[in-house]
């Protein structure tokens, strides 16, 4: 199914289901407009005006709308596209300029004529009782005097050119234009125990103008619809989503249809209604929070689901997703900052993350808990990308059972997820948002502490290739792999992310690892001979030696969890020589040995049983490595990710709790005289 295909259908359900056009939640939630209607939000700036009428259509008031405020309006084929110093009114509704015939008469003329086409089409056995009393009012062309004599009365304002009123308080002017200010109506009605009708909420008008509308095209000449398949009126012209961008649009250039067609309209032929639909369903969605993400400046991610299409079922599979929301939590900043108050605790309530902890109504899903959720319904995904002012590309699209997408991003949390350091002691298996990833490859560690991409095309590409990873469960682009670990290889770049950056990268092996058919072990595998395994092991036993003597030296910065002195504590000689050492591995282990040596001839005096337990490890890990066939031809050949692995488990061991209880029992017995060397 194409993406204009599923839109239309998705509409189609909308309006089987009776979710279009719920103008009782206005103001509550996002609605879906009924065809040949738009909406207008107020900026709070004296931008929007509400008149209220009497039935006798007599003039009540005008008010400023409060900041937010929506209304909702019909419009023509030709209003919805207008721009510049074209003419195009909207049927009842629109600017001053088109209202007033003080403003522009030429705008006034043309706006008179398109709401007396509507009203005639009434008066022929359609009656509307709103439309009839705005019609009455706007009659008496009055309108402009009266909002001017409601809006300032008891304001010290003066009247300048092109009606700009100038309001004077305190010695202080301010503007307000008239001219581009918008106009809708509210008629306040006799009986107190009605609702008042307004433009925006009644649906009995918004009715009677899409019947008039119908019949006004069913006049006009009549294709098939390639979308429909419906023989119907079909439109040249399309309305704008992201401001005046089109997701449909003739090319203004003649060869890339000269051969084919004669004209550019022959290329693709959409109803009008049909446009319409297709239209507002993504309007919709752009508008729903729950629907899309901002993934770039004019990047947007939509998704909806067939059978909930405002997804409402606490099915979020795309949650933080939003550059604008957080992701720099506190699992991304440095360990040492961990005793800081700033930090927030994480929300265990609210792990639905698409490309962060595992979403909890795909858990219930899975497990049986969720019976709501229709395991044969679709789901539609896009990317939408804002390329011009006049053009919206579509840059991915993909449709999938519902069944499919669950199980889909299961399999990448379970292939992704990774041990990340939190607040305090406390550990969490989460997988990093796309966003994460983006901006720990492609980024730096800046002055607040944690990883950034300031290349904004470059973060939303990333983003835009890793997807498939998920819903198509493509392997991870080996650039990226690469990148990661040629950032991990750089360790001196990270001060104070270095233990997320770490983790990010061990998360990106591990997917790139499955991706091949490779097991990862997050656990220490002692059964592991490989040259970059055992190498990362050597290194991280090392920096523990070192660590232990440093910390015991100013006890009042120990080590943390990962190894790391609290803030104010150096670097090892293990961490000064990570780039070195893992580009050519042996050399850097024999200037690393020579500068721990001081280090060890303290910790032999002070605890004896300790060195023998790290030389020991090292040891084994040498023998290892020189057993090899190809040691001699490898001894200094470049180290791979395993690498990464290797460093990573043996230090999560060397910290773990059963093995300090093991260092604690050496301690003891190396003061009783009763070492005992360890195999």
């Amino acid at each position: 199914m194409s993406v204009l295909t599923a839109l239309y259908q998705t509409y189609l359900n909308a309006i089987e289901n009776g979710l279009v056009d719920q103008t009782e939640y206005l103001g509550q939630k996002t609605l879906l407009l009924p065809v040949y209607h738009s909406n207008k939000k107020s900026t709070g700036s004296n931008d929007m005006i509400e008149v209220t009428l009497s039935e006798e259509a007599e003039f009540i008031k005008a008010e400023w709308m409060p900041k937010d405020q929506i209304a909702i309006y019909p419009i023509s084929e030709d209003s919805i596209i207008r721009s510049g110093k074209a003419v195009y009114p909207h049927p009842l509704c629109d600017e001053l300029s088109y209202l007033s015939k003080e403003i522009d008469p030429d705008k006034h003329k043309e706006s008179q004529q398109a709401r007396k086409s509507w009203v005639t089409y009434a008066k022929d056995g359609h009656p509307n009782h709103l439309l009839e009393i705005v019609d009455q009012y706007l009659r008496k062309e009055s309108i402009l005097h009266d909002c001017i004599e409601s809006l300032f009365t008891g304001v010290e304002h003066k009247i300048g050119k092109d009606y700009e009123i100038s309001i004077i308080k305190d010695s202080k002017t301010s503007k307000v234009s008239l001219k581009k200010t918008f106009v809708t109506f509210r008629v306040e009605l006799a009986e107190s125990t009605e609702a008042d009708l307004t433009v925006s909420t009644d649906k009995e008008l918004h009715r009677n103008y899409i019947d008039y509308v119908r019949e006004k095209n069913a006049k006009c000449p009549q294709e098939q619809c390639d979308i429909s398949g419906k023989t119907t009126y079909c439109a040249s012209r399309h309305r704008g989503l992201l401001g005046t961008a089109k997701l449909v649009s003739i090319s203004n250039h003649n060869e890339t249809y000269y051969g084919r067609f004669d004209k550019g309209e022959e290329a693709v032929h959409i109803g009008y209604e049909t446009s319409q639909m297709i239209h507002l369903m993504l309007k919709y969605f752009l508008e729903n929070k729950q629907n899309k993400r901002q993934i770039g400046k004019a990047s947007f991610l939509v998704n909806w689901f067939s059978d909930d299409i405002g997804n409402e079922e606490g099915s979020d599979v795309l949650g933080k997703f939003s550059p604008d929301e957080p992701i720099n939590t506190d699992s991304q900043r440095s360990q040492e900052d961990s005793d800081e108050d700033d930090i927030p605790e994480d929300d265990d309530d609210n792990q639905e993350d698409f490309g962060g902890l595992e979403s909890s109504a795909i858990n219930d899903y899975l497990s049986g808990k969720l019976h709501s959720v229709n395991p044969y319904g679709k789901f539609y995904i896009m990317i939408i990308d804002k390329i011009s002012n006049g053009r919206i590309s579509i840059k991915y699209f993909r449709e999938m059972p519902k069944s499919d997408l669950f199980q889909r991003v299961s399999n990448w949390y379970t292939q992704t997820c990774w041990e990340f350091p939190h607040k305090g002691p406390r550990k969490a298996k989460e997988t990093p948002s796309l966003f994460q990833y983006a901006n720990t490859v492609f980024g730096l560690e800046n002055n607040q502490g944690y990883m950034e991409c300031k290349n904004e095309k470059l973060r939303t590409k990333t983003v835009e290739r890793m997807l498939p990873c998920i819903l198509e469960q493509k392997r991870l682009p080996l650039d990226i792999k690469n990148r990661m670990f040629a950032n991990l290889c750089n360790r001196n770049s990270y001060n104070k992310t270095w233990n997320y950056v770490l983790s990010v990268g061990c998360s990106v092996f591990k997917k790139y690892k499955i991706d091949r058919k490779e097991e990862v072990n997050e656990m220490l595998d002692e059964t592991n001979q490989g040259r970059s395994y055992l190498f990362g092991r050597l290194l991280a036993v090392y920096e523990k030696l070192e660590r232990d003597v440093l910390s015991a030296k100013d006890p009042q910065k120990p080590a943390d969890s990962n190894g790391k002195e609290k803030k104010g504590g150096r670097a090892t000689n293990a961490e000064r020589l990570w780039s070195a050492y893992a580009k050519r591995p042996e050399r850097a282990l024999k200037i690393l040995e020579d500068k721990v040596k001081p280090y060890k001839e303290i910790m032999l005096k002070n605890n004896y049983g300790r060195v023998r337990y790290y030389e020991s490890i090292m040891m084994k890990a040498f023998d290892l490595i020189r057993e090899s066939e190809t040691y001699e031809r490898d001894r200094n050949r470049a180290l791979d990710e395993d690498f990464v692995f290797g460093y990573y488990a043996q230090k999560k061991e060397l910290y773990s709790s059963k093995n300090k209880k093991q260092e604690n029992q050496e301690e003891e017995d190396n003061e009783n005289g009763s070492i005992t060397e360890k195999d």
